[in-house]
């Protein structure tokens, strides 16, 4: 009974530990959203350039997210996610000092490595700090940190611009960070140091130089025109980079990305299904923001209040799956939430400048319903057939994939945004209205991926 109880106590400590630097990296995605509109006022930047405050921190992230494992498995995983935490601290700070949109893209790219391995770190010591019985409970309250951070985050974000400024944003992250890093140093159990391994920093620069020409041709293909010879050609050398990138980790023996753990099926029809995911939850957290403060003129916090409500449910629901799935499964509640999530998103794809915030609320409500369902039972269906001493790598290259195709998704939605937008205004429409409508047929074609992902459910079913 004693030893039952010291297992409880370990394992709410480990949680609380992981749960703040997790809570933070996902914090600083929602809460920049709704900054985006603050960004392009005080340093008169058009909505292509103050993205990549977003998409860049995105893109990064994903592009460290490789070095994770790597890092972990060399230096010990509760030293590294210890280090990535003072990054975060630094990098805060140095945002608040920001003088252009140009270095407050670089600052926010440098948090966005510290965020990229930060992810798959807190993702890794789940899995290794606690016993496999609890893990799936484990990982549901590690999503909701995650899904905390879209709750309270857009909140507190349009708060603290309306009363101060954006810098408030990155004043918030500090007191956070010391959080974590204190609750990490008292509560994490010491994790060991591997043999020394060269580090791959070549495929490092294929990873991040393939991510980030990829991200500009997608970013700037709207004015660029998705046919001129610059998109096709940046398209191109992007492709040809990651695909050096991917051989390149499948041939050297010390990999920065190990994609043996690829050969596990369940956890490559996981990666494909959770970067599907990424697609249908970025789409909302940064086409709502766009569409209430762009096209219904409302403020900061009028924006984080109306979409509260709908992380919210997804915080309430993601304990409730986490619960729920050693009775029903993985496969009926990813099934669940895609259908809800594809209701939801088909709703929100009649936006226009006559829509109520009432119907924004209850929408996006539906669609995060709909992956709290999905999110943990997809992320551990994959990881749960990884043994224990690869699950650095493979949690790694989950991020990764995740980060890129989500750094990637917002690119084009606005690129495919401001192309809608043109059109509806060439057909007579005014500026507001023709943002109105334009939000919704970037929902009606995020909708694309979340029906193709629907028979690859079926496939995580165990043999």
């Amino acid at each position: 009974m004693e030893e039952e109880s010291k297992s409880k106590q370990t394992f709410w400590s480990i949680i609380f530990a992981v749960f703040f630097g997790n809570f933070l990296a996902v914090m600083n995605t929602s809460t920049v959203n709704v900054a985006v509109p603050a960004f392009m006022a005080q340093f008169s930047a058009d909505l292509p350039r103050a993205q990549w405050t977003v998409t860049g921190f995105m893109l990064v992230a994903g592009a460290a997210a490789p070095s994770a494992g790597w890092f972990g498995s060399r230096f010990g995983y509760k030293r590294v996610y210890i280090g990535a935490l003072c990054g975060f601290f630094i990098f805060s700070l140095l945002s608040i000092l920001s003088w252009a949109i140009e270095m407050l893209i670089i600052f926010r790219m440098l948090q966005g490595i510290c965020s990229g391995i930060l992810m798959p770190t807190t993702m890794t010591l789940v899995y290794q700090s606690i016993e496999k019985s609890r893990q799936a409970f484990g990982l549901s309250l590690w999503s909701l940190s995650a899904v905390l951070a879209p709750a309270v985050g857009p909140v507190l974000a349009g708060f603290l611009i309306d009363l101060f400024s954006w810098r408030a944003l990155f004043y918030l992250n500090l007191p956070i960070a010391i959080a974590a890093i204190v609750a990490a140093i008292i509560f994490l159990p010491q994790t060991t140091e591997g043999r020394k391994t060269p580090f791959d920093f070549l495929g490092l620069l294929y990873s991040f130089g393939g991510s980030i020409l990829l991200l500009t041709a997608f970013a700037e293909a709207g004015s660029w025109g998705w046919l001129n010879y610059k998109t096709l050609l940046i398209v191109a050398v992007g492709i040809l980079l990651l695909f050096l990138f991917v051989r390149r980790e499948l041939a050297i023996e010390f990999p920065l990305l190990n994609f043996s753990v690829l050969s596990h099926r369940r956890f490559t029809y996981s990666l494909f299904l959770n970067a599907v995911l990424s697609v249908g939850l970025y789409a909302g957290a940064f086409l709502v923001p766009i569409f209430l403060q762009t096209s219904l003129q409302l403020s900061a916090l009028e924006t984080g209040l109306i979409m509260m409500p709908g992380a919210c449910m997804m915080a309430l629901f993601t304990p409730i799956t986490g619960k729920l799935y050693d009775t029903v499964g993985p496969v009926s509640l990813i099934i669940s939430g895609i259908v809800i999530m594809i209701v939801g998103t088909y709703m929100m794809g009649s936006l226009s400048i006559a829509t109520t915030s009432l119907y924004v609320i209850i929408w996006t409500s539906v669609r995060y319903i709909g992956i709290a369902l999905c999110n943990m039972p997809i992320t551990n269906a994959g990881m749960s057939t990884i043994p224990p001493q690869i699950a650095g790598y493979a949690s790694a290259l989950n991020n990764w994939a995740r980060q890129c195709i989500a750094s990637l998704s917002i690119a084009l939605f606005s690129a495919l945004l401001a192309y809608r937008s043109s059109i509806y205004m060439q057909g007579g429409e005014q500026a507001h209205s023709a943002s109105a409508l334009a939000a919704g047929d970037v929902f009606l074609y995020s909708l694309i991926p979340l029906i193709l992902a629907l028979p690859i459910t079926f496939l995580l079913r165990k043999s």
